[in-house]
């Protein structure tokens, strides 16, 4: 029997998918191969669909970077946890009881390493935009979509599709809003830029207005609680949401403040020799993967020097 066009096509969307996976996984993509795996993303939705199950299935298996041998490479046994234990632990809660297994019509998981740009996705409508080093678990019924923050941050704009998010104890849902969320170890940061957002925990219920920063703390068996909330003013919410086109914008920042959204971006880390230099302010806009330009640039602002090795760069007086 000889396989029919749709079952080709299929097969060819399914070994250009792994190929593209395989290889933002190995390296950083050069403009050029950035430029035609977006028109490839963008030429039929299909193809998405089949990008972000070979993202998954390749993440969920831990494969390591430029292992594209014919001999399948063994898993590790003690799998790092910012990756087996998001995917296993959301699949094993069935998102706590947010989306029931048996109504689950679609799911995966995203996982971004650092030294890449933030990728935005669409999904049923909704704009999802995962920065480096953060993970989620997804899935959908066919009333709303479902999403569990694991890690990092990621940029959410609900305009189809009801959402519901959860960070640890914390449940969010929305029906029409733009907003981020990051999450930190026992921290949960919320900027929410525009719409609303419904806040239920245990007996507590709130809807959170926007524009707004909003600060929870949580802790292992007691529910989340929020710490603060803040007015968020059109120039500061324009300077929040550059990193969701692979851009910082200071405004007054702590050189340490500055330094820790580099390193999310890059192997190469920066580090600073004394606590001093470390509270100095800094201001402007670099793009977020150019980490030479910034540390060039802050040098001269600060009157500072810079030593650059192999794996780190230095900031001292």
């Amino acid at each position: 029997m000889q396989p029919t066009h749709s079952q080709t096509e299929s097969q060819k969307r399914t070994e250009d998918a792994a190929h593209w996976v395989t290889l933002s996984d190995a390296r950083a993509l050069t403009p050029d191969e950035q430029k035609k795996l977006n028109n490839w993303l963008q030429a039929d939705t299909r193809n998405l669909g089949a990008f972000v199950q070979a993202k998954s299935h390749y993440q969920a298996l831990d494969y390591r970077s430029g292992l594209r041998t014919a001999v399948p490479p063994a898993l590790t046994a003690t799998p790092r946890r910012g990756r087996r234990y998001f995917l296993a632990g959301a699949c094993a809660a069935g998102f706590a009881g947010l989306v029931a297994p048996s109504a689950t019509r679609e799911r995966f998981a995203l996982r971004h390493r650092g030294r890449q740009a933030p990728q935005r996705y669409d999904w049923h409508g909704n704009q999802i935009t995962v920065d480096a080093r953060s993970g989620a678990y997804f899935a959908s019924t066919p009333r709303h979509d479902a999403l569990m923050m694991a890690e990092g941050r990621i940029g959410l704009q609900v305009q189809h599709l009801p959402l519901q998010v959860t960070a640890g104890a914390m449940w969010l849902g929305s029906k029409k809003a733009d907003f981020d969320i990051s999450v930190q170890e026992q921290a949960v940061v919320v900027a929410l830029y525009s719409g609303t957002l419904d806040w239920q925990s245990n007996e507590k219920s709130l809807t959170l207005t926007s524009p707004s920063i909003l600060h929870f703390s949580q802790t292992s068996g007691t529910p989340p609680v929020l710490i603060s909330r803040q007015d968020l003013s059109d120039e500061n919410a324009f300077a929040r949401k550059a990193w969701r086109n692979g851009q910082i914008i200071m405004n007054n920042y702590t050189l340490a403040e500055a330094v820790s959204e580099f390193n999310r971006y890059s192997d190469v880390q920066c580090l600073i020799a004394s606590p001093a230099l470390a509270q100095r302010r800094v201001s402007g806009s670099f793009n977020l993967l150019k980490l030479q330009d910034f540390a060039s640039a802050t040098a001269l602002l600060l009157n500072c020097k810079i030593q650059q090795e192999k794996n780190r760069i230095l900031f001292y007086t």
